[in-house]
Parts: C-alpha cells; structure tokens; sequence
C-alpha cells in the first residue's frame, strides 16, 4: 500500500525538530571531542596519529539531514506523479494561503502563512484515497468541493466519501471495475 503526507506549510518536516535534533548532535560531538581530545592530540602532534580522526565526529552532523532528504526524495521521486497531481489541485484550488509578496523565504519562495495538509493512500483493491485536511486556510469551504479538480488531475471518477468539519475525504477510482452487471434473473 502507497501512502504520503503533504503538508503545504512544511513540506519537509518541522523545523523545530530539525533544529532540535542538529543541536543534539552538536553536544554529542562536543562531548565525543571533550573525550578525544586529551589522548589524540598529543599522539597528533608527534605524528603517531593521522589528524582525520578529529574529522569523523563531524559525520553525525548528516542525520539531522537525513529526515528531510527522505521526505523530498519520497515526494519527488518516489510519488512523483501522484505529487505533481495534488500540487496542481492544490494550486487551481488556492489551499495555500500566502504572506505579503515582498516576504520571501530562503530560496526566494514566498512564505506560506497556512496551508493545506493532504494524505494520499492507495488501496489494495487499486482504488485511491485522499483525505483533505483545511489547516486554517481562508478558503476551508473549497476542501470539500474538490471532485471536479482531482478528477482532471487523475483522470479517475471520484467519490466524497467522508465530509466533516475537519476533512473531508475522497475515494479515486475506475467506475467500470466497480460496476455490477445486471440481467434478467436479478428481477
């Protein structure tokens, strides 16, 4: 079973978790040094050790990265399509709410004040289903009017299968294979 969460305020993760986990990496290192120190610097000075051992404790400063990279590359690569899909019914249906123009963030992206939160599951009877989540965007109502929209998207028939004040949830899916035959001994 296939399954993401799209959050569009924070696409890759929290970043007070991020920042949480670089500075404990960070003490890690600093303790790790407060050991090593003592005994390899000397045996550094007198050339009896080469200098690159003050250089692996610096590694661990890759994990904090790692949680992210693997939700871009889950995104990007993995979901590729369905991804593109949802962004693009999340962009024709404005679920992103934007700050001022002249506010940008680092890569010159303008800065999402509240976004929607979409999670997108594939069923094992092939079937597609995304819930919607409003997050506090102005226009929460165009959550649960999303059928036309996901339908040119993923050029499949969808049903509103759950509609509440929270989310609102959508079953994609192909009608043919669905559909019961009907003949003359059903009457």
């Amino acid at each position: 079973m296939n399954r993401f969460t799209y959050d569009t305020k924070k696409p890759l993760g929290s970043p007070t978790g991020f920042r949480a986990l670089a500075i404990v990496m960070i003490l890690i290192i600093t303790f790790i040094y407060i050991k090593l120190l003592p005994t390899t610097l000397p045996r550094i000075v007198k050339n009896e050790e080469s200098n690159n051992v003050l250089i692996y404790p610096f590694f661990l400063l890759i994990l904090p990265i790692i949680y992210p990279l693997e939700k871009w590359i889950n995104l990007h690569v993995i979901h590729y399509k369905e991804f593109q899909a949802l962004k693009k019914v999340i962009q024709s249906a404005q679920l992103v709410d934007y700050d001022d123009k002249n506010k940008t963030s680092i890569f010159s992206i303008r800065q999402v004040i509240a976004g929607a939160k979409v999670m997108y599951k594939k069923l094992a009877n092939g079937n597609i289903e995304v819930t919607f989540y409003p997050n506090g965007i102005k226009n929460s109502d165009r959550v649960s009017q999303l059928t036309d929209r996901l339908q040119e998207a993923f050029g499949l028939t969808v049903i509103s299968i759950d509609k509440q004040l929270t989310h609102t949830t959508y079953l994609l899916g192909y009608i043919s294979l669905n559909k019961k035959e009907v003949n003359d001994n059903d009457f």
